[in-house]
């Protein structure tokens, strides 16, 4: 009876052939699926917030009228806008008043330019911070930080998976801003502040509004 089998070298040649190709391989799939969860998991945020502000509106009055707070308010003043705008539209698990209270180990966010010095962009000593739903985390500056040109710009900054690492603006944490005078949350500057030709620690902030703009996709020109 004739028997065929694969020698033991055959076996090593085709084990090694297919742990090269894994090796070159397996990272772009990594890095693909990443991605596209990351994507997923910001318009999920982002319509929360997007559908809790059309809700408060309902009930508060078009957002142009709300009273506003400015940089000079208190936290309690700030939590007062907050509680009475934001609060009942969300699923709050817990308010902080320090990003540590929410189960952070810093005080500021690093940014895709160095992702390793976590100095820009926290949450400010006079704000609340909230955890809500699957554990997102998140801050409303309710006072404009545009006031020169556009005066009814506020801030909302969401970290997509909580304290969790990496904590880095642009990778889980994005940046909008919520247009009070038309009652809409758009990106942070334009999409094309977050390019790889034009990364920055400041332009870290658009990235958000890029995936946005992109169709809720991380495309190749992003710098990753």
């Amino acid at each position: 009876m004739d028997k065929r089998a694969f020698t033991l070298a055959e076996v090593l040649i085709t084990l090694g052939i297919i742990g090269v190709v894994a090796a070159m391989t397996l990272p772009n799939l990594i890095t693909e699926y990443q991605k596209k969860q990351t994507a997923v998991q910001l318009k999920k945020a982002y319509s929360t917030f997007a559908q809790a502000l059309v809700l408060s509106q309902y009930e508060n009055g078009d957002s142009s009228e709300w009273k506003l707070t400015d940089s000079s308010s208190s936290y309690d003043e700030n939590l007062a806008y907050f509680n009475n705008y934001w609060k009942p539209y969300l699923k709050i698990i817990k308010v902080c008043k320090t990003m540590e209270e929410c189960g952070y180990d810093i005080k500021n966010y690093a940014t895709l330019v160095d992702k390793s010095n976590f100095s820009v962009y926290g949450q400010r000593d006079n704000l609340p911070g909230f955890i809500y739903g699957d554990g997102t985390y998140a801050y409303i500056r309710p006072f404009s930080y545009n006031t020169t040109n556009i005066p009814n710009l506020q801030l909302l900054s969401i970290d997509i998976n909580g304290p969790k690492k990496p904590n880095v603006i642009g990778r889980d944490v994005f940046q909008f801003q919520i247009d009070m005078s038309k009652g809409v949350i758009t990106g942070y500057y334009s999409k094309d502040n977050c390019t790889k030709d034009n990364i920055s620690s400041e332009n870290s902030r658009a990235c958000g509004g890029k995936i946005l703009a992109d169709g809720w996709e991380i495309l190749d020109d992003y710098p990753w």
